[in-house]
């Protein structure tokens, strides 16, 4: 009838064009998309299928799919190609996520879904047809169970524990789970990603001196989530369901006495590599200040991963700029450092009687890791600073142990690094600071007591660049003196290790770049008699003298 109403000759032009487009979409393959914006991996390849509908512009047709299941499909992202409706390929976009929360450093080195549409409109059989994708999984259809588990008894407790403080509205997580509506189309994937230990992200393992904020589910709490969505989600009685935690608006410790910001927005790619950057914020000071607490406030938390806070005393960030890019290390020697940041901290103050010292003229350096998220980002970050009316009774040290002669063969999967401190004087730990870069897999920090009984201090059994932490101790404990820190880091350079930087792999040696590595394992300690302090300061710094004589400054050739 449409047809008609158009005129005889407009009508056969419809029709031709119809039928043309028809004919056309079963000659030429067919893309058929599938995407979830709440999953990350999925949203991050928007640039790219963008790219891809260019590339080839009326030779393919890409169609974005709503109902999975009709083609098997059970992981975001995924794409099958077809032809005349036979399925040539299906799997993966690209190999950028070898494996589930793993990203390559350097981008996909397969191409999957360009190489398989330039083969078929080569004519040519697919050289690979069938790819694994990697992603988040899809929640299935199945009409909910009637009884067992539901979301309003077992499952929203959960999540309101765990899960929550980052998942609403404007926050880190990718989606909301603050009612049931939002949870249940996500449910494989959260039971995928906890089942897995991706989530919530924490990477420190069980031990008896605890950490401040750990996010750690139970066996328990991850089988009832398995068992959830096992049952098909159901909802059970929502009028019974706990209300989701209240969270503060603005800051969680109260006014704070000074509010600064980043001097103007920083603009993040839509895609490419990670970005490190640091900014320099001069604090204003007029007189002496003591920050006994500090809050971060990121501007975007979509693209804002982590940050380090440093304390400039010397002007040597100011001379690099008010911002520059800033890998690894800060790039320069920091007077003092405030901590860090990542989604889910709770600010705290510092143990009683310590607090950072600011002097007139102090600036203070955000360093600052974006991740793409697939469209531009903006980013304008806040620091509160407490301060208190005391001078420090007590003083905050570090205790660094690392290697700066680290030289990985290519293909080395098991390369160790180790170091050691004794103490000279009793001390209280507060926290620990691990840093590597991508080849890192394991680390392990202990003490060994004067009468050899070794107590753990952090294991990471799978370190992840991107998801460092400042790791603050539940309850500081007291080591006496003579205690031995010891540290062991394992690294893997070898083609099997995801986070590779190289392929194939290559020697990687000591460095701030990003395909260089590190390794560094910072124990926050306070003496425990304060005159011990300058003993303990002496003894570091011959630490570092004969690491000097160790060619501290020298790569390997």
């Amino acid at each position: 009838m449409v047809v008609f109403a158009m005129g005889a000759r407009a009508g056969l032009y419809f029709l031709l064009v119809t039928l043309t487009n028809l004919l056309q979409s079963q000659i030429q393959p067919v893309v058929a998309l599938f995407l979830d914006k709440g999953c990350p991996l999925s949203q991050s390849y928007t640039p790219e299928i963008d790219r891809l509908r260019q590339r080839y512009a009326s030779r393919v047709l890409f169609t974005l799919q709503a109902n999975p299941r009709d083609y098997g499909v059970t992981i975001t992202p995924s794409v099958v190609v077809t032809v005349n409706g036979q399925v040539r390929y299906r799997g993966r976009i690209d190999d950028r996520a070898p494996a589930l929360g793993k990203l390559r450093p350097n981008g996909p080195t397969r191409a999957d879904l360009q190489i398989a549409l330039d083969e078929i409109l080569s004519n040519q059989p697919v050289t690979i047809a069938e790819t694994v994708a990697v992603g988040c999984a899809i929640t299935s259809s199945t009409n909910p169970s009637t009884s067992g588990i539901t979301y309003a008894r077992e499952v929203a407790p959960v999540l309101n524990r765990h899960c929550v403080e980052c998942h609403r509205p404007g926050h880190a997580g990718p989606f909301p789970l603050t009612n049931y509506d939002e949870a249940k189309p996500r449910a494989a994937a959260i039971a995928q990603a906890t089942s897995a230990r991706l989530m919530p992200p924490w990477k420190a393992e069980p031990q008896a001196h605890r950490f401040q904020g750990e996010r750690r589910l139970s066996a328990a709490e991850i089988d009832t989530l398995e068992r959830w969505v096992a049952a098909g989600a159901p909802a059970g009685n929502l009028a019974q369901a706990p209300r989701p935690p209240v969270f503060p608006d603005r800051w969680q410790l109260g006014e704070p006495h000074k509010i600064v910001s980043m001097p103007k927005p920083f603009a993040v790619p839509a895609e490419g590599p990670d970005v490190y950057h640091c900014f320099v914020i001069p604090l204003s000071l007029k007189e002496i200040r003591y920050v006994r607490a500090f809050e971060f406030r990121p501007g975007n938390r979509r693209a804002l991963h982590h940050a380090l806070l440093f304390i400039d005393g010397t002007g040597a960030a100011a001379r690099r700029g008010p911002d520059y890019p800033c890998f690894g290390v800060p790039g320069f020697l920091p007077t003092a450092s405030l901590g860090g940041w990542t989604p889910g901290f709770t600010p705290a103050p510092y143990p009683d009687g310590t607090a950072v010292t600011l002097h007139p003229g102090a600036r203070l350096v955000l360093q600052l890791h974006y991740h793409p998220t697939g469209k531009p980002e903006t980013d304008r970050s806040e620091v509160a600073l407490y301060f208190g009316t005391e001078k420090p009774r007590r003083r905050m040290m570090d205790v660094a142990l690392g290697s700066r002669t680290i030289d990985i063969p290519p293909g080395e999967a098991n390369y160790i690094v180790r170091d050691y401190f004794t103490l000279p004087v009793d001390v209280e730990v507060t926290g620990i600071i691990p840093h590597a870069h991508y080849l890192a897999r394991e680390m392990r920090g202990w003490a060994i007591l004067p009468d050899s009984r070794r107590v753990p201090l952090l294991t990471i059994l799978d370190w992840d660049f991107n998801w460092q932490q400042h790791y603050r101790y539940a309850k500081p404990f007291v080591l006496p003196e003579g205690t031995r820190f010891e540290m062991e880091f394992r690294y893997d350079n070898s083609a099997a290790n995801p986070r590779n930087p190289f392929t194939p792999p290559q020697r990687v040696v000591w460095g701030p770049d990003s395909t260089d590595e590190m390794a560094g394992l910072h124990l926050q300690v306070i003496p425990h008699n304060n005159d011990d302090a300058q003993e303990l300061g002496q003894a570091l710094w011959g630490k570092i003298m004969r690491e000097l004589g160790g060619g501290i400054f020298r790569r390997p050739e």
